[in-house]
């Protein structure tokens, strides 16, 4: 592969522009028009030299990047694309839209990708003659510096094209984990459920603050409500809305962040982007409690440990990984890992979600689910599958094989 377009001059564009243009490929920027991939260039440009002030980008190195990157002003250049990877707005419309220009410009045999964090990857293929050659490239912002990439097969996706696609991967220095379709994959999907069971704690009173300072304490860089404030309420409420309209499983819509992303918003609080969300934030990045929330969310008489906040938020996003095991929507238990290290900020001394809970012990774990679930919800009930395994008393061992030694059975 020598040449590949990136469309998009986007936070997330110019990411995946540059790690691919460092990788030694020739990198065709796509925007809505010429002028809008020649600002998109410019702003890499920029982005590259601050990158050089800090001391993160050799100079040479800059312009050897930069001298790869083509802003195109006409997409019949895309005619020498072996690869195209759109990074447009989290809008079905738009990317379908996108997708069908890509379509009618590259040559028949070369591949596309969408950067897409959640949106079916099947259903945006139906939009394409050819769905078998194209697939889900997930990358995680800032591109350069994050390493993680989940590689999603399509219903349609052929293995030549997942195999492609995890050379590409591979190519740019990147970590593949390949995950199977559905709404949130595997990294947004699990992050949603730690994010919104710290979104319940909120509902039930218990101070923000004390839910962030009960997760930084186990490890974590940042607590769950700063990580909302900073991604946008906004944002979050937004992708549960379109959840809703695609007609997803109730459980797939998010119902436990619904009820206090919506309050929120409400009261003008969509996020430190937009006037401040859980917390007001200085511009040096100081953090401070929004003293209106108390009004909103009145607080509980008593208030849990912050052991109790951290071990139920640890069990709400172990159990989906679990799920996510279970259901097929990942195929390795090490591939979990490395996606919840990687991509979700998981404490890195636990060696990963998945290592956490066996390490737990499964007995213990669905123990301590069974007990939240009586407290909070069926949300925690382990199912049989995971019982089983439990019972077993030999962990995952099973989904830590390579796959081409693994058996059929459960």
């Amino acid at each position: 592969m020598k040449t590949v377009a990136v469309v998009g001059p986007g936070l997330m564009g110019l990411g995946i522009t540059q790690v691919a243009a460092v990788a030694g490929l020739q990198v065709l920027l796509v925007g809505r028009d010429g002028a809008a991939a020649a600002a998109g260039r410019a702003r890499l440009a920029k982005q590259l030299q601050r990158q050089v002030e800090r001391r993160r980008l050799d100079a040479a190195a800059a312009d050897a990047l930069l001298a790869r990157v083509v802003a195109v002003a006409d997409d019949s250049e895309l005619a020498r694309c072996e690869l195209a990877i759109e990074s447009v707005s989290e809008d079905r419309v738009t990317k379908l839209d996108v997708l069908r220009r890509l379509q009618a410009a590259l040559p028949e045999a070369a591949l596309m990708a969408t950067n897409t964090s959640g949106l079916p990857v099947s259903g945006l293929a139906g939009a394409l003659v050819q769905p078998a050659r194209f697939l889900g490239l997930h990358f995680f912002s800032p591109v350069e510096r994050m390493k993680l990439v989940e590689v999603v097969r399509g219903e349609h996706t052929a293995p030549a094209t997942l195999a492609a696609g995890l050379a590409f991967v591979e190519r740019l220095g990147q970590v593949p984990i390949v995950v199977r379709d559905g709404p949130g994959f595997f990294t947004s999907r699990v992050f949603a459920a730690y994010l919104d069971e710290a979104l319940a704690l909120v509902a039930e009173g218990v101070d923000p603050a004390w839910v962030d300072a009960a997760v930084t304490a186990q490890g974590r860089a940042i607590g769950p409500l700063a990580v909302l404030d900073d991604i946008s309420l906004a944002l979050n409420l937004q992708q549960i809305r379109q959840a809703q309209a695609d007609g997803l499983p109730p459980d797939r819509c998010r119902p436990l962040a619904e009820p206090v992303l919506a309050a929120m918003l409400q009261h003008g609080r969509g996020g430190r982007r937009q006037g401040g969300g859980f917390y007001d934030t200085t511009a040096d990045g100081t953090r401070s409690p929004w003293p209106g929330l108390a009004t909103l969310f009145p607080p509980a008489t008593v208030q849990p440990t912050a052991a109790q906040i951290g071990l139920r938020l640890r069990c709400a996003e172990a159990m989906d990984a679990l799920r996510c095991l279970e259901q097929g929507v990942i195929d390795s238990a090490d591939a979990a890992d490395t996606g919840s290290l990687l991509g979700l900020g998981f404490p890195p001394a636990t060696g990963g979600v998945l290592h956490w809970a066996e390490d737990f012990g499964l007995l213990r774990f669905v123990d301590t689910c069974d007990a939240l679930a009586g407290a909070h919800g069926a949300r925690f009930l382990p199912s049989p599958w995971l019982r089983e395994r439990a019972a077993l008393g030999s962990g995952l061992a099973h989904w830590r094989q390579p796959a081409t030694q693994r058996n059929t059975s459960p």
